[in-house]
């Protein structure tokens, strides 16, 4: 379990379904940041550091799976 107040992000292609995490997450004590895609994350979330990340597995362009294996391989290098 990551402590209370740390950063959760959230990337799913449904607005309301990051929206409804984001609270969710909010109420629990934690902070979020939300992305639409895949790629979005890539492109602007640091990736050092990273506490836990909430993907959605089926979305356009770059699924949640083929990103879980991107950041896994970054991690490793």
């Amino acid at each position: 379990m990551i402590p209370p107040n740390s950063l959760v992000f959230v990337i799913d292609d449904d607005a309301s379904m990051r929206k409804g995490l984001a609270r969710l997450l909010r109420s629990a004590g934690y902070k979020s940041e939300i992305f639409e895609s895949a790629s979005d994350f890539l492109t602007r979330a640091p990736h050092s550091g990273l506490s836990c990340v909430v993907v959605d597995v089926q979305m356009p362009g770059l699924t949640g799976i083929e990103l879980q294996k991107d950041l896994i391989q970054r991690h490793r290098e």
